[in-house]
């Protein structure tokens, strides 16, 4: 298509796939809007890119959804490394990674499995021998090594902003009730600039607009000045998981790992230090969505004045849904970035 205005919208906020999106597609030639509540540097318990611990961890693709994934995956991860070599501020950095695993999911612990889904295809994948396993955690019955990336979140989304403005991105703060209503919001904005047309719209909100399937996974976090030098991931025997993740650029190092879907709730159940020197306890909402990720395109019909101003047409407008990503948005962002260009480039 020619290159044309293109609208990114956040539910609430503007968050690391709306704002890889607005590079991806500003790079291509387009003029970008973003429009959202909260921007880089706002914080909001809703507002769920600021709070990510944002490290890479590599699961099996066991189903199509999975290897979709995985492709996105490995897409973001090359994008990253490129970053890591050329933009050091950015707040990212590849370090050694493990996990520790208390039950024997064969898609984990079987050798032939984990070849096959993609799960030992990492950069510096290894099973870990017994001695290399914690003495301290018995329950331990595999670990495995590999390469993985970190990045410093809210350093992070600020310098992806920065680099879309030096695109000529704008950016709106509006709390949009629909997606329809962001057409409108943009084109005031590019009322007087050559054309106001709007020629797709990219949602990119978390949770959608009244998504029935799309729901909040509340989940704890603590940030701590102790320094650790890799990710760390235990699995536990009853499903839950603790994770301990180092922030570059002075960030500390993010304890979490809670998953409590539907909890709408504001408080935190932290009541002691154990050691720790904390510098913040802070909870955040993750945007899940039943089936994972929406990656698709749909027509939009919606309503606008007529030229008399006295009546209603219908017109259509293509919208890029790209939300529900739960945990990963981090780690799919470019990957999703570069879909979300190739369906913009078939309109």
């Amino acid at each position: 298509m020619a290159k044309g205005n293109v609208v990114i919208i956040g539910f609430g906020s503007a968050g690391v796939i709306g704002l890889s999106c607005a590079v991806q597609l500003a790079r291509d030639g387009h003029q970008i809007t973003v429009i959202a509540r909260e921007l880089p540097g706002d914080y909001d318990i809703d507002y769920a890119s600021p709070w990510a611990g944002s490290h890479f961890r590599p699961v099996p693709a066991t189903k199509p959804e999975d290897r979709l994934e995985l492709e996105l995956m490995r897409e973001t991860y090359r994008q990253l490394q490129d970053l890591a070599d050329r933009h050091p501020e950015a707040g990212i950095q590849f370090i050694p990674a493990v996990e520790y695993f208390d039950t024997a999911d064969p898609a984990y612990f079987d050798e032939t499995l984990i070849q096959e889904n993609g799960y030992a295809s990492w950069p510096g994948f290894r099973v870990l021998s017994s001695s290399e396993l914690p003495v301290q955690c018995g329950s331990v019955k595999l670990g495995v090594t590999y390469t993985a990336w970190v990045l410093n979140s809210p350093v992070y989304l600020k310098w992806l902003k920065a680099v879309a403005m030096e695109y000529g991105v704008s950016f709106i703060r509006a709390n949009l009730a629909a997606t329809e209503e962001a057409v409108f919001l943009g084109r005031e904005r590019l009322s007087g600039s050559g054309s106001d047309e709007v020629v797709a719209v990219i949602n990119a909100s978390g949770r959608g607009f009244n998504d029935p399937k799309s729901f909040p996974s509340r989940g704890q976090f603590i940030v701590v000045s102790n320094l650790c030098g890799k990710t760390i991931n235990h699995h536990w025997a009853d499903g839950s998981t603790t994770v301990i993740i180092p922030r570059p650029l002075g960030g500390g190092t993010i304890i979490g790992g809670t998953k409590e879907p539907r909890n709408w709730s504001v408080g935190n159940c932290l009541d002691k230090n154990h050691g720790l020197d904390i510098r913040q306890v802070y909870i955040g909402r993750r945007p899940m969505r039943q089936g994972g990720l929406r990656l698709e395109r749909e027509d939009l019909a919606f309503q606008d004045t007529s030229e008399n101003g006295m009546s209603n047409v219908q017109k259509f407008v293509p919208v890029i849904h790209c939300y529900g990503a739960g945990p990963s948005g981090f780690k799919l962002s470019w990957g999703i970035a570069k879909r979300v260009e190739r369906f913009v480039s078939e309109i």
